[in-house]
């Protein structure tokens, strides 16, 4: 559907070139007619190149999912083999006990209500 629009920018583009980028008015589009095969021959390999450019990239992006699922996996199946805990809210869950701990170890010493020191809950109303 897009040849005929495209053999006619290719052709006009063409003729432009050829006319050293002036348009030379009625008497343009008599050479331009005298160049549409050999635009529509250059219309034809830019759009090959173009059909094979975006197949390519979808092949590479196909590639690489496979190869970062392939990663993942494993990366997934060595941690586990090891008994390492995965995942971001085991890691956050860890994180917020240790200081936990810490901040209560710091409020016993400092003499201070430890729920000072640990942020709001965030279903409290804020005043």
């Amino acid at each position: 559907m897009a040849a005929p629009f495209g053999v006619f920018a290719a052709t006009m583009l063409l003729t432009l070139c050829l006319e050293q980028w002036q348009w030379p008015g009625p008497a343009g589009w008599d050479r331009a007619s005298g160049l549409v095969d050999l635009g529509a021959v250059f219309y034809g390999m830019a759009a090959v190149v173009a059909e094979r450019s975006i197949r390519l990239m979808f092949w590479a992006w196909e590639q690489h999912q496979k190869v970062r699922a392939k990663l993942r996996a494993e990366g997934e199946a060595i941690g586990l083999e090891k008994g390492e805990a995965i995942g971001l809210a085991k890691g956050q869950a860890a994180t917020a006990e240790r200081f936990e701990k810490w901040l209560t170890q710091v409020a016993e010493e400092q003499g201070i209500e430890l729920t000072k020191l640990l942020p709001p809950d965030e279903d409290a109303p804020v005043c």
